[in-house]
């Protein structure tokens, strides 16, 4: 029995408070409308339980997920902690290759593979369908145990962007420290809802791949608040489309190209519900937020943060509406999070001066850190009057262009601007007299126009070192396998460009 009033201290008590206090109400949903209610989910986890647990799995293991954003990883991560072991998690999007190259990182034995994917050779494979149900049936009742909050929860794997994608250790505590953070940045309260949302609540709705923290975090909260999500394998305009028809949502979590397609898609997309929409994952382009919000009449709030979990900041709805933003605002730091804005010498930069941010991570994070505890971002920001944080680039992707600094993403927003330009990646490229020199890949919204005609734009609005030299079109930006901007990709094809000419 549950202690009423009590904090769950793991998601996994979460759950287990959700199927003894409202057992019949409604948790994971997929878009064609089927709903699970939290007794269902319950009785597949017990069933899943039983499978692992044939399979070798006990506590202190961890084991592979190689799944889709389907019912299924929700009902496979509850089982691996019913067992008190870890999941690894490896989205569906990932090639067979790369899900055995973590397995064989972490040492894992034994893997849960959707049904439609090749399963790892090296690897116990327990395939299940999307409901999470095993295609072999335990004869036997595996052991249930109780995680400790220390214990070993998750492991997520970075997205490559600078370096070799490195696993990221979440403890129990970690995963529930998160969605008390969140309730926080916007209800004010950290305190667990007891019971569920009424059946007349909107869901809340999951594009993100599974893989993505942010797609166990988008969960963990809807347990947190005892609210339904929708779990949609791949985003595309019509499925939100259809959603929006059926569910009068007053929030959505999007990321930036997410954000684009709707912003500027030809379908009559009504979202006449919605409040805000929260954007994370990676950078806002400034154009692309104004260009949502004229069309659909609210705000996109910013969210900033990493798999590795080192700072955090959420914009906030009261100070947006109020027009406390900046370019480049990702809002206020959550609390409770250590972060230093420095300067070279390591020393404080006053507010309303950049510097790289640092942050004090959690002990069991594995992040290096410097002499005095110190997690280096390698983002550039500041804080201003108001205590709002500002990310104004990256420290890897400035240029010096004849000893000035340029960060690119200031001219990309620009380029975004040009009605001629819907997208752009700008590189730096070495030159002998001016060390390097920026490099514009465009994705044009229609007829490309001259190369003048968007040097003539820039100009217009920042400093002439700042303009790129050269110019070649794209059909579309380079993306990591995470879906981010991927600039080494971009830097190569702007090299074959100039080595072609």
């Amino acid at each position: 029995m549950i202690e009423p009033g009590s904090e769950p201290r793991t998601a996994l008590e979460m759950f287990d408070r959700r199927v003894e206090a409202d057992p019949e109400s409604v948790f994971v949903i997929t878009p064609d409308g089927v709903e699970r209610t939290y007794s269902q989910i319950d009785a597949a986890v017990d069933r899943l339980v039983d499978v692992l647990g044939e399979a070798g799995v006990a506590p202190g293991s961890a084991v592979l997920l190689h799944l889709w954003n389907d019912p299924a990883w929700v009902v496979a991560t509850l089982a691996c902690w019913r067992l008190d072991a870890a999941m690894v998690a490896c989205g569906g999007q990932s090639p067979v290759g790369e899900a055995a190259r973590r397995a064989e990182r972490l040492e894992v034995r034994v893997a849960v593979a959707a049904e439609d994917l090749a399963p790892v050779a090296e690897l116990t494979s327990v395939v299940v369908d999307r409901e999470g149900g095993a295609s072999s049936i335990a004869t036997s009742v595996a052991p249930r145990a109780v995680p400790e909050p220390s214990d070993l929860a998750a492991v997520f794997f970075t997205s490559g962007t600078t370096g070799e994608p490195k696993p990221v250790r979440l403890s129990h505590a970690a995963v529930t420290a998160a969605p008390r953070s969140t309730a926080v940045a916007y209800s004010r309260s950290a305190a667990f809802r007891p019971r569920a949302a009424t059946s007349s609540t909107a869901p809340a709705v999951s594009f993100n791949p599974f893989g993505h923290r942010a797609t166990l975090g988008r969960v963990v909260f809807r347990l947190f608040i005892g609210r339904p999500v929708v779990l949609v394998r791949k985003f595309d305009v019509e499925t939100m489309q259809a959603l929006a028809g059926r569910y009068a949502f007053d929030t959505l979590q999007l990321t930036p190209a997410m954000i684009y397609a709707l912003a500027f898609t030809e379908l009559d997309v009504a979202l006449g519900s919605l409040r805000y929409v929260n954007s994370g994952t990676a950078p806002l382009p400034v154009a692309t937020r104004d260009a949502f919000e004229r069309r659909y009449g609210v705000p996109v709030l910013v969210a900033y943060g990493s798999t590795e979990g080192s700072v955090t900041a959420l914009e906030r709805y009261d100070d947006v509406v109020n027009g406390r933003r900046g370019p480049g605002s990702v809002g206020r730091v959550t609390d409770g999070t250590e972060f230093r804005i420095i300067d070279a010498d390591g020393n404080d930069v006053p507010p309303g001066e950049a510097g790289e941010l640092v942050g004090r991570p959690r002990p069991d994070a594995g992040l290096a850190v410097d002499a005095d505890g110190w997690h280096h971002t390698g983002d550039l920001a500041q804080l201003d009057e108001h205590g709002i944080l500002s990310i104004t680039g990256r420290i890897d992707d400035m240029m010096i262009v004849g000893g000035f600094n340029v960060m690119p993403g200031q001219i990309e927003d620009l380029l975004r601007t040009h009605p001629a330009v819907h997208d752009a990646v700008v590189v730096p490229m070495p030159d002998d007299r001016l060390g390097d020199v920026p490099v514009a890949g465009i994705v044009f919204a229609g007829p490309p126009v001259a190369d003048d005609v968007l040097a003539a734009h820039c100009r217009a609005s920042i400093e002439a070192f700042k303009v790129p030299r050269r110019w070649f079109a794209l059909g579309e930006l380079p993306l990591t396998a995470a879906g981010k901007l991927d600039r080494r990709a971009a830097q190569r094809l702007a090299s074959a460009r100039q080595d072609a000419e």
